[in-house]
């Protein structure tokens, strides 16, 4: 993580920073929420990010690592989502306010050969 962002930030805004990297196996994605309170000094304008959202997986997951970005993004443009974020009094709290936060659901695409009879 240190080297990717060292390569370019992964800070959103001065408050949110969104790191990812891709690992070497397969099928594996993880997420992990990150709240500081006192913030965390991502360098440049982002000095005090009070959250993140930390996303590792393998490049065979790069489609759900995508996916999860966009719905991050949604979530995140709640204009009550940092106050919420803050007032979260525990894991659970912050868990739900992300599975339970208004964003665009994604389906699973099925490919289809129209050839076949």
């Amino acid at each position: 993580f240190m080297e990717r962002e060292k390569d370019s930030s992964t800070a959103i805004t001065p408050k949110l920073a969104i790191p990812h990297v891709i690992i070497d196996g397969k099928e594996i994605f993880e997420i992990m929420l990150v709240r500081c309170k006192d913030g965390i000094d991502f360098g440049g304008d982002a000095k005090a990010v009070t959250r993140a959202f930390i996303l590792l997986g393998t490049q065979d997951e790069r489609n759900f690592h995508l996916r999860a970005l966009a719905s991050i993004a949604q979530i995140v443009q709640d204009p009550e989502f940092e106050a919420k974020w803050l007032k979260a009094k525990n894991t659970e709290d912050l868990r739900d306010l992300i599975l339970l936060g208004e964003r665009k659901r994604y389906r699973s695409v099925v490919n289809l050969d129209m050839n076949e009879e």
